[in-house]
């Protein structure tokens, strides 16, 4: 795969950046404000499986972490027997929070206003002074939700409902190019979580174009690559552009093939429809799981969590470095050039955006958001 890769990439890098052969598209601003069209994206999201967390996140049996997904708030854990499980953090007695911490470790769970306690795996537990509740037993656990570990990421769909495999979402080109990256072998570094006043859309389509790099990025990373190359594929209804940095455009045009070091030197954004981000970072992966507002189209939260080799988890000097850049670049410049759309689309300054050839993957992934089965 890596060589393969690399071989595209020279191509691309002596053909160089290809010019439009077609005009601009406009589309109009709504689709980035629109309620009803807002309602049936989280809909959709709440239908596909959504990057919750890092697998290491849960090393142990009893580990949880409580978040919302599609305005569903849940706990994922791991329970006795390894396995990973997602469900509602509501009591089955009378809709109370069961778990009110972010994260930490419990042997079970325990709900603080009439004391019903959930075994790790949902299962109800014990019903509190349970002869003066009811002359019958009750059975009620918490309520579970499709939850799978795959390519060292835990993967919740909101929507009990449905059926969808993480293996059948990604599709099999996918899957196996994130199993020959390694996904699964690497380990939960940092996290930090990010409330933005913009669209979730307007934050996935920055991965989907490099247009903006030479000039967003210019006193960040750009200078690491070439202007306005990107090579760009399409996985089924997913989507990924691979950016290679000045040292590898070097070493291919220099080197012989079986000296290429293209998984050293090269990003891969994978924008997997709907909702999360895998990006390949030169050696590491920054995951980006975009959340939007249950109600609100002009609200989003963006987890971004840095995994790493296992194997070399203890270069902490070097992940620190990476891990400050990635919380510079993306937030100060990617998600506030979003944000700033927002605003001018949400004050009625904008009402149509006018897509370029070159960023031909934003208007197809809007597409993508449509024609959902």
């Amino acid at each position: 795969m890596e060589l393969a890769l690399g071989e595209r990439l020279l191509s691309k890098i002596q053909e160089g950046p290809t010019p439009a052969a077609k005009p601009f598209k406009p589309i109009d601003a709504k689709i980035y404000v629109d309620e009803a069209n807002h309602r049936e994206e989280v809909a959709l999201i709440a239908s596909n499986p959504v990057a919750a967390l890092a697998a290491s996140e849960l090393a142990e049996a009893g580990d949880f972490v409580t978040l919302e997904l599609a305005g569903t708030p849940l706990i994922v854990t791991r329970d006795q027997d390894g396995q990973v499980r997602a469900m509602h953090n509501v009591c089955a007695h009378r809709g109370s929070t069961v778990e009110p911490r972010n994260s930490g470790s419990a042997r079970i769970f325990s709900c603080g206003f009439h004391g019903w306690s959930y075994n790790l795996d949902g299962s109800l537990r014990a019903v509190s002074a349970a002869s003066l509740y009811s002359s019958e037993p009750c059975t009620s656990g918490l309520r579970q939700l499709p939850c799978e570990q795959r390519h060292g990421i835990i993967w919740v769909t909101p929507n009990q409902a449905s059926t969808i495999s993480v293996t059948d979402w990604l599709g099999p080109e996918l899957d196996e190019m994130f199993s020959e990256l390694g996904l699964a072998e690497m380990t939960h570094y940092a996290t930090e979580e990010f409330n933005l006043n913009c669209n979730w859309k307007l934050l996935t389509d920055g991965f989907l174009e490099i247009y903006h790099l030479k000039y967003l990025h210019r006193n960040s990373i750009a200078p690491f690559f070439p202007a306005h190359l990107t090579l760009s594929d399409r996985y089924g209804r997913h989507f990924a552009n691979w950016v290679p940095k000045n040292r590898l455009v070097t070493a291919l045009t220099e080197r012989p093939r079986d000296q290429w070091p293209v998984l050293d030197h090269v990003t891969g954004a994978f924008v997997l429809v709907p909702g999360t981000v895998v990006q390949w970072q030169a050696g590491h992966v920054e995951l980006f799981s975009l959340r939007p507002h249950p109600t609100d189209p002009t609200r989003s939260t963006a987890r971004l969590t840095m995994l790493v080799p296992t194997t070399r988890l203890t270069e902490t000097d070097l992940w620190d470095r990476n891990w400050l850049r990635v919380c510079q670049t993306i937030p100060e410049e990617d998600f506030a050039a979003a944000v700033g759309v927002a605003h001018n689309i949400n004050c009625g300054a904008v009402n149509q955006l006018r897509i370029g050839a070159n960023e031909h993957q934003i208007v197809e992934h809007l597409a993508a958001l449509q024609t959902q089965p």
